[in-house]
C-alpha cells in the first residue's frame, strides 16, 4: 500500500507545484485554456521589441566592417571548412492588407537579417570554420514596391524572381512551391557543399550555428556506426531544424516517441529510486513502482515539447538527429549532392487546397530513396502571424 509520504508527493506534485509550474506552458496538460487575444498582443508587443533592437542594430551598423566580415565568411580557406549558403526567402506581408492590420508592419525580413548578421560576428570565436554566403531571396509579385527587401539590399545581397510587376495565374499553393524551387535553384549557382532555406518569419536562435556545426560533423559529413566515424552513404534530400511544438507530443504516430517515453521515464525513476534510498533508506519493493509512475505522470503533464526545450540548456550536446515528420519548411538544410534531384521532383508536383510544398517533400520522400531529418529541439522560432497566403492572421497559438 502507498505508504504516506509517496501520497503527499503525488499531492503536491500535481495539486500545486505544477500547476503553478505549467499553467503557462503551452504545450502542458495544464494548459488547457488560453485567452486568444492576449496570446495575441503579447506576440505583437514581442515583434515591435525586436523591430527596435533590429533598428538600433541597423542604425550603428559599419557597412564597411560588415562587407569585410562576409568577405571574410564568403572566402574562408581553412582546410575541412564547407561551403553553406544561407538564403532568406521573403515575400511582402502587410502591403496588400483590407483589415484592422493595414497600419501593422511585421518587418520579419528585417528582424531575421539583423538577428543572422549579429551572429556570424561571433561564429569564428565560437570555434565556427566552415565558409558561410548571407543572401535574400525576394519572390514578392511586385518586388520594386517592396521597400523592406529593397531597404536590406544596401546591407545583404538580394536576388528577385520577377524583374517587374508580375500577376500570377496559379493557385497561391502552388506558387509558393515555384518561389521555394527558384530559391534553392539560384542559391545553388555557386557551388556550395548545403543550402539553407529561412523563410523570413523564421528567427534563428542563438546557439543555431554551434548546432548547425555539430550537425554537419556528427551527421552529414560522417556518422557516427558503432562507436566509430564513418562517411555518411545516405543520399539525404533535406534537414530540418524547426517544427511546431504543437506536433512534438508523444502523442503521434513517429515511432521514436513513444520509446523516448519510456527511456526518460526510466531514467527519471531510477534517479528518483536512488534519492529516496538515500534520504528514507527506503527498501520497499513497491516504492519503485509508484515512483516511476510518478516519474511518467510528470513527464506527460508537462509535455514533451517542453521537456525537449530542457536540452537547450546543454546545446549543443543534447540535439537529437532523427527522421523528419511531415509539415513545415520554416528552415531546412539541403546537400548540394541531392538538391537537383529534390528541384527535378518538386517540378513534377502541382500545388492545390490543402496539399502545399511540405506535402510534395512528403510525397517525395515516400516515392524516392531520399531521406528527410528533424534537429531536436528547435533552432529556429516561428514568428510570423500573418499569413502569405490570404487576408486571415493565424491562430497565434499553433504558430
Amino acid at each position: 500500500m502507498i505508504n504516506r509520504n509517496l501520497l503527499a508527493l503525488y499531492a503536491i506534485t500535481f495539486l500545486v507545484i505544477l500547476p503553478l509550474m505549467c499553467f503557462n506552458m503551452e504545450n502542458s496538460l495544464y494548459f488547457l485554456t488560453y485567452n486568444k487575444d492576449e496570446v495575441k498582443q503579447r506576440q505583437l508587443e514581442e515583434n515591435s521589441r525586436r523591430q527596435e533592437e533590429a533598428r538600433r542594430y541597423f542604425e550603428t551598423l559599419d557597412r564597411t566592417k560588415l562587407n569585410a566580415l562576409l568577405q571574410s565568411l564568403a572566402n574562408d580557406q581553412r582546410p575541412g571548412a564547407l561551403k553553406i549558403a544561407i538564403t532568406i526567402i521573403t515575400v511582402s506581408r502587410n502591403r496588400y492588407r483590407r483589415s484592422e492590420f493595414d497600419t501593422f508592419q511585421p518587418m520579419y525580413l528585417t528582424q531575421v537579417t539583423w538577428k543572422f548578421l549579429s551572429k556570424l560576428y561571433s561564429i569564428k570565436a565560437e570555434g565556427f570554420l566552415h565558409r558561410v554566403t548571407l543572401s535574400i531571396c525576394n519572390v514578392d509579385n511586385d518586388p520594386n514596391k517592396y521597400e523592406e527587401a529593397r531597404n536590406i539590399s544596401h546591407v545583404v545581397p538580394v536576388f528577385q524572381r520577377f524583374n517587374k510587376t508580375h500577376v500570377s495565374h496559379v493557385h497561391v499553393l502552388e506558387k509558393e512551391k515555384d518561389d521555394y524551387v527558384f530559391c534553392l535553384n539560384r542559391s545553388l549557382e555557386n557551388n556550395p557543399d548545403y543550402v539553407l532555406l529561412v523563410e523570413d518569419d523564421a528567427l534563428p536562435t542563438s546557439d543555431f550555428f554551434s548546432v548547425l556545426d555539430r550537425t554537419l560533423k556528427l551527421h552529414l559529413v560522417q556518422r557516427i556506426a558503432r562507436g566509430e566515424f564513418i562517411t555518411q552513404f545516405e543520399n539525404i534530400a533535406f534537414v530540418k531544424f524547426f517544427h511546431p511544438e504543437r506536433l512534438l507530443s508523444f502523442w503521434n504516430f513517429d515511432r521514436e516517441r513513444i520509446p523516448e517515453l519510456i527511456a526518460i521515464t526510466i531514467l527519471l525513476g531510477i534517479g528518483l529510486k536512488s534519492i529516496y534510498n538515500f534520504i528514507a533508506k527506503g527498501k520497499e519493493s513497491s516504492v519503485a513502482l509508484y515512483l516511476f509512475m510518478y516519474s511518467f505522470l510528470v513527464i506527460a503533464v508537462v509535455g514533451r515539447p517542453n521537456f525537449t526545450n530542457f536540452r537547450s540548456i546543454f546545446s549543443p550536446y543534447l540535439h537529437t538527429f532523427t527522421p523528419a515528420p511531415s509539415c513545415c519548411t520554416q528552415a531546412m538544410l539541403f546537400p548540394f549532392s541531392s538538391a537537383a534531384e529534390v528541384i527535378s521532383y518538386l517540378h513534377k508536383v502541382t500545388c492545390y487546397d490543402n496539399f502545399g510544398k511540405d506535402s510534395g517533400f512528403d510525397r517525395m520522400i515516400s516515392e524516392t530513396k531520399l531521406k528527410a531529418y528533424l534537429v531536436q529541439p528547435n533552432t529556429f522560432t516561428h514568428i510570423g502571424i500573418y499569413s502569405t497566403h490570404d487576408e486571415k492572421m493565424f491562430n497565434p497559438v499553433i504558430i
